[in-house]
Formats: C-alpha cells, structure tokens, sequence
C-alpha cells in the first residue's frame, strides 16, 4: 500500500477532479478534514474509487498487489458507507460503488458525526479556498435560487422548475432533513440568527429513501411539506433547489449560516455566481424607506439612499424574501431578460461541471 504520508495527498487529489472539486491550501486544513474522515486504508480505497459507480471485482484489481481480499474490501466498502464517505447503487441486485464529492456529498452526509473541531476546519477550508478556487471555478453551479411562492405576480410567466410547489407536487416520495449548515454553527456556538427551525432540507425521490435510510431524514406529506414551504417562506429563508429541472433536494437558506450565501456575498457582484432567472424591483413612488426589505434580505443587496429602498443588482438573487416583507408591497419581481434552462437532472448537471472545468483547465 501507498506510504501513509502520501496517502491523504493523493485522496485529496483524487476527490479534486470530482465536478466538484476539493482544492488545496496552504495550512493544508483539507488534509486535516480528510484525516478526520477517512482511516488511512479507507483513504486509500477512495483515491481507487471513480465517479462513476464499479463493481468490486473491478475496484479490488486497482488496488497494489491485492492488498485486500474481497470480504475485507467489501466490509470496509460498506464501513464509508455507514460513514458517509462514499456512494452505492444497485445494478440488477449487484452493488456499485463510487466517490461522493466533498460538497454536496461528504459534508451533508456528516449530519450526527460533527464536532467542534471538524466544523472549525470546514468552514475555515470553505473561506480559505473552496469558493474562490472551486466553487466560483465554473459558470454552473450545484444550486439554483427561486423566487417564493408568494413573491410570484399572477401576470408573470414561471416555468415549472422555477416553482417549489411543482416539484413538491410531482415527487413521488418527500423527506425532511436538518440543515448541516446550521447544525454546524449549533456546534460552534454561533446559531442561526434568522430562524429557530433545522429541519429545513426538503428532499425528493431516491434521495428522499436513501437520507431516510440512513436515518437523516424523514418522510413527510405533501400536505405536510405545502405546510413547510410556507413556513420556511415567513421565516425569510431562500429556496435553493438543487440546479436542474428535477432537483433532488431543496435547500431553504439564509444569509447567516448558509455557507453558499455566507461566503458569496464577501465577493463582489455575488449575483453572478447564481443561477436565478429574476430580480427585484422596487417603486420609489410607493417606497417609504421603512428599511424591512433591508433586514429581511439574505445577500445584503439592499440599502436606503434617501429615504429609499436600493437593490443593487449586482448582488440582487431574485429570491422575493424582499417583496413578501414589504408592507408597502412597493418591490416586485421582474424577469431576467435571458432565461436559464437549467440541466435535466442531477447527472447532467456535474457532467456540465466536468466538462466546463477541463475547459477552463485547458485554457489556463
């Protein structure tokens, strides 16, 4: 086997040609994450691992010299898996096993398994590397933002993927989950400054059994989760479907522990890293300057310049939090005038991902 200095390199390499990658530091706290995570036999059966899914027969010939039988690999195959290190699917009653990115994958997967310490060096890697170098690498993201349902004007044409009610609508199965960002900050003492609720994941088809199964989430109505999304939307909180047309999760974010929009709103123009197909607009003939839409606005885009509203829409996201706070009802929602069509589904979207990192990489 690979001498265990080189190992957790060699892992983080490997994970960084992910669609979403894993990008090194200088304080190497990635490899500090890494090493938290993974055992040094668990870090080496990863970096054999591709994205797309192998059988064991396959995975157990790129290990050096047979280092594991194949009760051996498969036990601890299937330890990453209870640890949420790794993916598995099903080929006609044959097991397939394949990397999980870091984000969104590993990270979401560590509900009930954080600590102190392991989210101190999360969040240090997300601000000291992952969004500038990787996250913001590319032009398609992992996560779109629509409007709120309440925010949407009844003359305005909305396509369905642009509706959390039409995904809850067409799910076959629902699940609820906490949010790891905001469990996250719970365990560093810096909790939620914008709501008191967690479980504000909702998640759709085999993503919605495969949490269930492993016991992160739990499956709801759509009667119950119609109630939610209502919920979520006087809390103020953004809906953030994962980006393509059949989203296999919906996020409901805010500006405090969200680390998407805690960390894009630093950059300048944030709006730019976002796949959003609206903006806000405000009336500064009915606009008091009463500042609610700036409290309320999770991205900061918003200010008072005399005694009125101002949306910059450089940061602007098109989320609505804003129009459905107004007790003016002085902002409404407008449409981009190019629309985004995101991806087909999940799949489509990190083959997007790949292949717009090999060309930025080509390039460079």
């Amino acid at each position: 086997m690979i001498n265990i200095s080189e190992i957790y390199d060699e892992l983080r390499s490997h994970l960084d040609k992910l669609p979403s990658g894993y990008p090194k530091t200088d304080s190497k706290v990635e490899i500090e994450i890494l090493k938290e995570l993974f055992t040094p036999e668990e870090a080496y059966i990863a970096s054999r691992l591709s994205f797309f899914p192998q059988k064991i027969k396959q995975l157990i010939r790129k290990l050096d010299n047979n280092t594991l039988e194949m009760d051996d690999l498969e036990r601890t195959l299937n330890r990453m898996l209870e640890k949420g290190l790794i993916m598995i699917s099903d080929n006609n009653g044959e097991r397939m096993y394949s990397n999980l990115m870091f984000l969104v994958g590993i990270y979401e997967y560590q509900l009930g398994r954080l600590n102190p310490t392991l989210v101190s060096n999360i969040l240090q890697y997300f601000e000291e590397a992952f969004f500038e170098r990787e996250f913001n690498s590319t032009s398609i993201p992992q996560l779109r933002t629509i409007p709120v349902d309440k925010a949407i004007p009844p003359h305005l044409s909305i396509a369905t993927y642009d509706q959390l009610n039409s995904f809850i609508e067409n799910a076959s199965t629902i699940g609820i989950m906490d949010c790891i960002c905001r469990v996250a900050h719970d365990i560093i003492n810096d909790p939620c400054k914008k709501t008191d609720l967690r479980e504000t994941c909702m998640t759709f088809g085999t993503a919605a059994k495969k949490y269930k199964e492993k016991g992160l989430a739990r499956i709801i109505s759509k009667s119950e989760a119609y109630v939610l999304a209502d919920k979520f939307e006087e809390e103020g909180l953004v809906v953030s479907p994962s980006n393509s047309q059949k989203p296999f999760v919906v996020c409901n974010c805010c500006g405090c522990c969200c680390e998407i929009i805690s960390n894009q709103k630093k950059f300048e123009n944030p709006s730019q890293y976002f796949a959003t197909n609206y903006y806000a607009l405000v009336d500064e003939e009915i606009c008091t300057g009463c500042s609610v839409c700036v409290d309320s606005c999770n991205i900061e885009a918003i200010q008072i310049c005399d005694n009125k509203s101002r949306i910059n829409l450089g940061k602007c996201i098109g989320c609505g939090i804003c129009i459905t706070k107004c007790p003016e009802n002085a902002i409404k929602l407008e449409k981009k005038d190019k629309e985004l069509i995101p991806p087909i589904n999940t799949l489509e979207t990190y083959m997007k991902m790949m292949n717009e990192k090999n060309r930025v990489k080509n390039e460079s």
